[in-house]
């Protein structure tokens, strides 16, 4: 078997964990014993590919044919519920309350553009439905996506994904040196409002701790770092930390944070789990059928609930941390994978 795996169009200008979930993929895949190759749409074109595993909106695809072997699409799913709802930059009482009453008057005033945006999402929908086969990263992705469709979805299975062992491995005494002998909570992923790190800062500002964000600013994002700069002046942000040197800046780590308004898996939450690092992530379908009560869940909205959680995860680990982390393998993404093709 020969398997492609494309990316969404651009989507490898951002580090975040999408490039780490498909090189992580191509690699698993190959020790099983697969010809595999990470390529562009053009490449999903050529003859030679019994699979063509595509990442995202698989309609930059469709427009341009059919590929030359049977299409499997990981949708990444973001349910309508998140996709047609208020944005949120923040959390607390104030800040919800003014997002909702923005989403709704611009819906009053521009009902048009209402209508486009469901039937830009509908249209996603229907074109995951040319696929032969959706791959998801949890059950209950699946369920949200089959929940939204208005029409006959294809088969749709389940691929978890993993972590690599070089997590488990992190030196806590090489992290200090990279980051300080000064106690920090650490947050990776990139500074985006979906990733809700304004919420964090806030909540940061009564808890007597650093706190450390590790990721790239998504292009068009930088008024959002300050507004997270400003929310906490102490705060540390690294734009970027070789993938080799993250398991250390884990295990150095206190705690982690990943408050997102939504995620699919939360990457960073699994590499600190590895670490034996305790965890704290916004509440949401994915993440708590990855992890259920092996981390502190918050209600996104509520930076109240941030600040419990976070207080809560500073008395320390569980020690099922790794534990549980340890469920998750590469590898057996791949065995799902295969077992999926297969089906």
């Amino acid at each position: 078997m020969r398997v492609l795996l494309v990316p969404f169009p651009d989507s490898w200008r951002v580090e975040g964990g999408h490039r780490m979930q498909q090189v992580q993929t191509a690699s698993a895949l190959r020790r099983a014993g697969v010809g595999v190759a990470i390529g562009d749409l053009e490449l999903a074109f050529s003859a030679g590919f019994d699979i063509v595993h595509y990442f995202g909106d698989p309609r930059p695809l469709l427009r341009m044919g059919q590929p030359s072997g049977r299409l499997v699409v990981s949708p990444v799913y973001f349910p309508a519920t998140f996709e047609l709802g208020p944005t949120f930059r923040e959390g607390g009482r104030g800040p919800v309350i003014r997002a909702v009453a923005r989403h709704w008057a611009r819906s009053v005033r521009h009902p048009f553009k209402g209508r486009h945006h469901r039937g830009n999402f509908q249209d996603r929908i229907a074109a995951l439905a040319t696929a032969d086969l959706i791959v998801t990263n949890s059950r209950a992705e699946a369920s949200l996506l089959a929940n939204d469709a208005a029409q006959l979805l294809p088969s749709i299975r389940v691929a978890h994904s993993g972590v690599d062992p070089v997590f488990f491995t992190g030196s806590a005494e090489q992290g200090r040196k990279m980051i300080g002998e000064e106690p920090f909570v650490l947050c990776v992923g990139r500074i985006e409002p979906r990733k809700n790190q304004l919420s964090l800062a806030r909540a940061m500002q009564t808890i007597p701790r650093r706190l450390v964000l590790v990721g790239t600013v998504l292009p068009g994002n930088e008024a959002y770092l300050e507004a997270c700069q400003r929310a906490l002046p102490a705060l540390v942000h690294v734009a970027h930390v070789p993938w080799d040197r993250l398991p250390d800046l884990y295990a150095a780590a206190d705690v982690h944070v990943l408050p997102s308004w939504y995620e699919t898996t939360g990457l960073a939450t699994l590499e600190a789990l590895a670490a034996g690092t305790p965890a704290v992530a916004g509440r949401g379908p994915c993440v708590e059928d990855y992890f259920g009560d092996h981390v502190r869940l918050h209600a996104p909205r509520s930076i109240r609930q941030l600040r419990r959680a976070i207080t809560q995860a500073l008395e320390g680990p569980t020690g099922y941390e790794q534990e549980l982390a340890a469920t998750f393998s590469w590898d057996r993404t791949a065995k799902e994978l295969l077992d999926a093709y297969a089906g």
